[in-house]
């Protein structure tokens, strides 16, 4: 079907209005494109933040593209919380480990900040911009893809015609299921526990992870020097039982489990849970079509990357939307697509291997391995320039970072 250039309802579909989505929405409107964006309603999201206990560990990297889409300006002071430092150690020996920003020259190691602010600033630049329509309370329904154009249909009777449909409607993606693509899926059988808690002693902007043989328990420093978000990753079974617990209860055992490091734990939120799995998209594009963020993969939570990955994400498919499209070429064909989806999915998988290979070192219960884990930690935190090289790449200071995650101009 040849599609006249008046006639496509927008240049490009984005079918979920979540962080990743929302992202891609202001970079690429930003740049002049005709957005629709089919997500959410964004007074209900706001409302029920108070009620989300998420905090991201947001990255350099990931920093400078909240900043390209124009939302970081909209973040107030108070939701944003630098950390400087980190702080690692195995229950089962004597290991540790210590970051320090300091040591590359860098005044944080990145910021903590919840999930809700971090939309909410998004959604606030999307409502500031007229090339984006951002349609609430929407779902797919079918997808129809001809040679020069997307169809779209929605639960609703609408219709869209366009150039391209990105899904970021995240792990459970309608989108991704209408295209058949298949979405490899290895369940940890684990479940992360997810609060805000007040403590004894302030956490001097420093990311704390302990790991046990169940999964990582994590305190993440909040702009309140006594406050903290908590990401406890465990068994379902044990998850269960501190869900039970009265606050009292959860209270002391949060302390023990956290070797007392923050002394008591005043205060918490009602927990949330997530199960945990990790997951990788067979393909993340076909003729018209991408994926991005949790729709293309998920990972381990112990490291804090799925955000900062969904990110990368949508500025790696905005750089490649963008030049193309300043060099006057069909953004839809399946080749310009496919330097995303080798950019990306690679890089992917890296950190997917990678985070499993930290899993089952810190999760194996053989002695001589827990030995051996405990002295490369000391070893490493001896060297200061394998940290440092660690440290930056981590920030995203280093790697095939995307234009938007580079610099600031």
């Amino acid at each position: 079907m040849k599609q006249n250039e008046n006639k496509f309802d927008g240049d490009i579909v984005i079918i979920g209005s979540g962080i990743t989505g929302s992202s891609l929405a202001c970079l690429l409107g930003e740049a002049g494109f005709n957005i629709i964006l089919l997500g959410i309603d964004i007074k209900s999201e706001h409302k029920s933040k108070k009620n989300d206990p998420r905090v991201f560990a947001i990255t350099i990297a990931s920093e400078r593209i909240l900043r390209k889409t124009g939302a970081w300006l909209s973040l107030k002071k108070e939701s944003i919380s630098p950390f400087r430092r980190m702080h690692v150690w195995d229950k089962n020996g004597n290991g540790e480990i210590r970051f320090e920003s300091a040591s590359i020259c860098e005044p944080t190691m990145g910021h903590i900040i919840s999930h809700g602010d971090i939309l909410h600033a998004l959604h606030k630049r999307i409502c500031d911009m007229e090339n984006i329509k951002h349609i609430k309370g929407i779902s797919p329904v079918k997808i129809k893809r001809e040679v020069d154009a997307a169809i779209l249909d929605c639960d609703n009777g609408q219709q869209f015609i366009t150039k391209l449909i990105v899904a970021a409607d995240g792990s459970n993606s309608k989108t991704r299921e209408l295209l058949n693509i298949n979405y490899q899926k290895y369940d940890y059988e684990q479940s992360a526990l997810a609060s805000i808690v007040t403590t004894e002693i302030p956490h001097d902007e420093v990311a704390r992870q302990r790991f046990f043989d169940d999964g990582p328990l994590a305190f993440l420093p909040m702009k309140n020097p006594y406050q903290s978000g908590i990401v406890w990753s465990s068994t379902p079974q044990h998850v269960k039982e501190l869900l039970k617990f009265d606050k009292v209860k959860f209270h002391s055992e949060l302390e023990t489990a956290f070797d007392n490091k923050l002394g008591k734990i005043i205060e918490s939120t009602e927990p949330k849970v997530f199960p945990l799995s990790r997951a990788q998209a067979e393909h993340y594009v076909l003729p018209r079509f991408a994926l991005i963020g949790d729709s293309a993969h998920t990972v381990h939570p112990l490291a804090g990357l799925g955000a900062n990955l969904g990110l990368l994400d949508a500025a790696c498919l905005a750089e490649i939307l963008i030049d193309t499209f300043n060099l006057d070429r069909d953004i839809g064909r399946l080749q310009v697509l496919r330097r995303y989806e080798r950019w990306r999915k690679g890089e992917n998988q890296q950190i997917m291997y990678l985070l499993d290979c930290f899993k089952y070192l810190f999760e194996n219960k053989f002695q001589s391995v827990q030995w051996l884990r405990n002295l490369g930690l000391d070893i490493v935190d001896e060297m200061p320039f394998f940290k440092n090289v660690i440290m930056a790449r981590a920030m995203g200071l280093k790697g095939n970072l995307p234009r938007f995650a580079r610099n600031y101009n």
